[in-house]
């Protein structure tokens, strides 16, 4: 497995309670689709705007296209995408250098 992080931002201090309310009531659907994709052992964290992700897969570079393909995400997106900075109708995704690893 490969660990692959990334940066995300919302788009003021409005919306992160909703932010933080629809990823505690994501939804089954939205959970396969992203196991579908290649995504395991996925976490967000946020610092103020900042929202900091984290996950593993076999192919990360293809997870994203994956993802786009599945119907439910453009349901999830309509509810997440005003909330966030995105490019092309999808959450704008910042790749970030590993610096350091331990296992």
């Amino acid at each position: 497995m490969k660990r692959f992080a990334f940066a995300m931002k919302l788009k003021s201090e409005d919306v992160i309670e909703e932010y933080e309310r629809l990823h505690k009531d994501i939804g089954e659907e939205v959970i396969k689709a992203h196991k579908r994709a290649g995504f395991n052992n996925y976490s967000i964290y946020r610092m103020g705007l900042n929202l900091f992700a984290y996950f593993e897969s076999e192919e990360p570079e293809k997870c994203f296209d994956k993802l786009a393909t599945e119907p439910i995400m453009k349901e999830w997106w309509a509810k997440t995408n005003p909330l966030m900075e995105t490019k092309e109708n999808k959450p704008l995704f910042i790749p970030l250098p590993e610096v350091f690893h331990m296992d």
